[in-house]
């Protein structure tokens, strides 16, 4: 299996296929939470990302946000894709927060039916490769 070291964080390759890669997040030996790319279109070099860190207790520790910013640089500098997209719940602030310090800026923003028959906000959140590589390789660009 292959791995990619974080500053926190190591993921851990589990299942790649042509439109996924799936990695665990683990945190010493203990596995945290897991992180992808999906849809992955390689014509549009574009892929959504999804994350989930298991453990409330483990959250704003800086894991999400090692995770994300270890499979963004696999994503554009080894993957060579363009653009990585998500959707995230607008009521979710933590994650909101992440996604904000690692870059992602909103486009978007959908209304959806809960299985409660209530309302729900999604946004629709986007960083492409130059404004990752701008932030974490000024050099580069």
């Amino acid at each position: 299996m292959s791995q990619l070291m974080g500053g926190k964080i190591v993921l851990d390759l589990v299942k790649p296929n042509r439109y996924r890669v799936h990695y665990h997040i683990l945190l010493g030996k203990e596995r945290i939470g897991e992180i992808e790319l999906d849809h992955i279109a390689w014509r549009s070099g574009e892929a959504e990302l999804k994350i989930d860190i298991f453990d409330t207790t483990m959250h704003c520790h800086g894991y999400g946000t090692d995770a994300i910013l270890t499979l963004l640089e696999q994503a554009f500098v080894t993957m060579n894709l363009n653009r990585v997209y998500l959707r995230v719940r607008a009521s979710n602030v933590k994650a909101l927060h992440c996604y904000d310090k690692v870059g992602f800026k909103k486009e978007g923003r959908l209304h959806r039916l809960t299985e409660w028959n209530t309302e729900e906000e999604i946004f629709l959140m986007a960083i492409d490769k130059a404004r990752f590589l701008k932030e974490r390789h000024p050099w580069a660009v």
